[in-house]
């Protein structure tokens, strides 16, 4: 019998890190049917409860059952739509059904008891969620044995898990169990759009038996146990995460005294007949040779030397397509640059081997996904490194190793927590060690080098509904989205003839670092960062918060606090929460620990609130007039002063002072007034350059801005004129909405807006010539 239940959705509180870490241990057993896509499976689960409570009942994820029909969670608040808008075919759907769940511990059955769960709403034909009733509770730090059995229809991989072809991938495949927390209960959120993932740590012992085409290209989470056995057509393999080769950590909490064993919080395996499978071993010794002066400056920021910072070697494994097995050595330099960078930033990668997987054609789907060990990338053919494709997926994926990896919040209610401190990371390793990324457009997937200097022209619905360029056609059921019709689109080749890239184009390089506020500027204040991932406006929100909102904003601590307070806060977070469950307060909580500073007023108005920031100068500067005219003198009198006796002279004197001349007791009065848009305040330095290279600097303060949103620099006149005034000359905000009025200078070049001018008269006048000719 199964029913179904509604209950008040989760929120976060601060913990005690043990009292919601408790650990799940697997050992599962699985086969595939090639042709049906049909997974049978059972599993062995010990949970052992290391909360203070009483617990009488278990909370299971069923994932799959996101793809069962359109009336899940997950479809109805993507309207139907999956990753890249697809949809999911009639003969593609997915689902899994637990035909039997046996507490070990008296034999009992508990299948009866299996009731779906709605903890995020009154969606009832959602069935992500199940639990099941225990006969005998499980005390405070007493362990539970269950074996439950399972079906699944796989399904076409159309968002994260699922096969195409011969291709398999599979995530989050067999019934997971939700988290255990102390005081709140089971943490075990329906499988949302905008959501991924949150569970125990433990160990996996996974036996997977698989139609023998796939001998030899099969790779998982963890590492393979022995060698593959085939029969009668099939193939077995045993995979166990974490390995025997993995290392303990020093948990710091126990001032080293105890060590972490190497734990896990899932378990994802993959298999196609098309890979091609590479191995290649990072070497820590060879990339700190590299950048001896970062691993330097880093021991420095953490207190150490440089001998203290150590890395283990890691067996790198990439599974690519065939068809790009040219660009395998990419990624594997990637994920060594993730490696190395995230690694002496924020602790060791602890485990012996990862796994880079490259989706097959058609299931891209399944790319730019992170599991305990092994992650998807994304690329596609004709890619450059210039391009930071793939290597910027691939550093980012290979990121969340540790970011969600080794630091196991929870993504269902923090998913800038991960996502975003990712992008912080990714971002300063690719231009670390990629450097700028170079521009390209795209015509057939061909690239060509430079981009527009401006848009194409736009003729609006009308012009494109006429042109046939593009239709709109709208929804005509509410769970339904609109779409488009693109009958008359130009093939690539007439676009490429069109714009005369060789002609027209301008090259384009752009710091990973900036393109974060860039992405930040796209929806800056709609949503405070710290929110629910299902919980935010829409789907535009979520993503720029829990990414590059959160970037921005870290990396802007630095601009508080400076980079090596920085760097010590995050890296005590990091490791004080690693194979742990940290929550918003955990993390502002340890990184003032940690960077030895209390910015909580940081944390408040920048994760908690919507406040935005625009600072501007404007200068004024004049020459000071000779004093002339009636003065008092010591005596109390009044005398004339300032004019000759001579009528020609007192004339010339009246005229108006040449402000060019090198009248050496000219004096200037300066008015630099400075302002703030928006209600966040931060400290913020300000240079004023004189002539000479003469400089002064101020720092408008938090409190002084706190009385006023305008500020005059308090400057003394005197015979040097202002060159430049620069806020923030060091650009360490990156949250400054507008950082064009941000300085004022005396002169400036008139050639830039010109050549630029010319590039846009270029473009347009080859566009326009085509839609007279060609074109129209």
């Amino acid at each position: 019998m199964c029913t179904v239940l509604a209950s008040a959705a989760f929120s976060s509180s601060q913990d005690a890190p043990d009292g919601r870490s408790c650990s799940a241990d697997y050992v599962i057993r699985a086969s595939v049917d090639a042709d049906s896509k049909r997974l049978d499976g059972e599993l062995t689960l010990t949970w052992t409860n290391r909360t203070q409570d009483t617990v009488s009942d278990l909370w299971f994820h069923l994932y799959h059952n996101a793809f069962s029909n359109t009336q899940s969670t997950h479809l109805l608040e993507g309207k139907g739509l999956l990753r890249r808008g697809e949809r999911i075919g009639q003969s593609e759907w997915g689902w899994q059904q637990v035909t039997s769940i046996v507490d070990s511990r008296s034999g009992t059955e508990l299948i009866d008891g299996l009731t779906f769960r709605l903890t995020d709403g009154g969606n009832e034909s959602d069935r992500t969620v199940f639990s099941v009733a225990l006969g005998e509770p499980v005390p405070a730090g007493a362990s539970i044995e269950v074996h439950l059995a399972w079906q699944s229809q796989i399904p076409r991989v159309r968002r994260r898990t699922g096969y195409k072809d011969g291709f398999l991938f599979m995530a989050h495949w067999f019934p997971k169990l939700g988290v255990y927390e102390g005081g709140r209960g089971w943490n075990c959120h329906q499988f949302h759009r905008d959501t991924e993932f949150y569970a125990d740590y433990g160990t996996y012992d996974v036996t997977l038996d698989l139609p023998e085409i796939y001998n030899e290209k099969i790779s998982a989470s963890g590492v393979q146990v022995g060698q593959a056995k085939t029969n009668g057509g099939r193939v077995e393999v045993r995979f166990v995460a974490p390995s025997h080769g993995d290392q303990a950590y020093t948990d710091p909490a126990t001032a080293g005294t105890t060590k972490l064993p190497p734990r896990v919080h899932g378990f994802a395996w993959t298999a196609s007949p098309n890979y091609a499978v590479y191995t290649r071993t990072f070497r820590y010794d060879d990339w700190k040779r590299r950048y001896e002066d970062e691993v330097r400056s880093v021991a420095s920021a953490l207190g150490r030397t440089p001998d203290d910072i150590r890395l283990r070697d890691v067996e790198v494994q990439v599974m690519v397509q065939s068809e790009r097995e040219e660009q395998w050595e990419r990624h594997f330099e990637a994920t060594c640059a993730a490696l190395f960078f995230y690694g002496i930033w924020w602790g060791e990668y602890p485990y012996e081997k990862i796994t880079v997987v490259d989706p097959a054609w058609g299931a891209r789907a399944a790319g730019g996904m992170e599991y305990p060990t092994l992650f998807t990338c994304g690329t596609q053919l004709y890619t450059e490194p210039e391009m930071h494709r793939p290597e910027s997926v691939t550093v980012h994926e290979a990121g969340h190793q540790f970011w969600y990896g080794l630091v196991g919040n929870n993504e269902f209610e923090a998913a800038w927590m991960d996502e975003g401190f990712n992008s912080y990371s990714d971002s300063e390793t690719l231009f670390h060690h990629f450097g700028l990324s170079r521009s390209a457009t795209w015509y057939s997937r061909i690239p060509v080098w430079g981009t527009r200097p401006a848009p194409l022209p736009a003729g609006g619905p009308i012009a494109d509904l006429l042109t046939g360029k593009r239709w709109r056609i709208p929804s005509f059921h509410q769970s339904q989205p609109a779409f488009e019709l693109q009958p008359l689109a130009l093939p690539g080749f007439i676009e490429w003839w069109r714009d005369q890239p060789r002609l027209s184009f301008v090259e384009e390089y752009t710091d990973p670092r900036w393109n974060d506020r860039v992405r930040y500027l796209s929806d800056p204040d709609t949503d405070p960062i710290e929110t629910i991932a299902f919980e935010y406006a829409d789907r535009q929100s979520y993503s720029t918060n829990s990414y590059a909102r959160t970037a921005a904003a870290l990396r802007s601590i630095a601009g508080v606090v400076g980079r090596d307070a920085f760097l010590r806060g995050m890296r005590h977070y990091s490791e004080t929460w690693r194979y742990r469950h940290p929550y918003p307060e955990d993390f502002y909580s340890a990184f003032n620990a940690g960077a030895g500073v209390d910015i909580s007023w940081y944390f408040d108005d920048v994760f908690r609130g919507t406040g935005t920031v625009d600072w501007s100068v404007e200068v004024e500067q004049t020459k000071v007039a000779e004093l002339q005219g009636m003065v008092q003198q010591d005596d109390g009198t009044f005398a004339l002063t300032g004019y000759d006796d001579d009528e020609e002279d007192q004339e010339e004197d009246a005229e108006e002072p040449d402000e060019d001349d090198d009248d050496p007791d000219r004096r200037y009065a300066y008015d630099v007034l400075v302002r703030r848009d928006g209600t966040l305040r931060l400290p913020v330095r300000i240079v004023v350059m004189f002539e000479g290279d003469h400089r002064e600097e101020f720092e408008w303060t938090r409190e002084q801005q706190a009385t006023a949103t305008w500020w005059k620099l308090p400057l003394e006149s005197s015979p040097e004129k202002i060159e430049s005034v620069v806020i923030d000359p060091d650009r360490l905000y990156y949250l400054d909405r507008n950082m064009s009025d941000n300085q004022w200078f005396a002169e400036s070049s008139g050639a830039v807006p010109v050549r630029w001018s010319e590039r846009v008269f270029t473009q347009y006048a080859h566009v326009l010539h085509w839609f007279a000719s060609t074109g129209g």
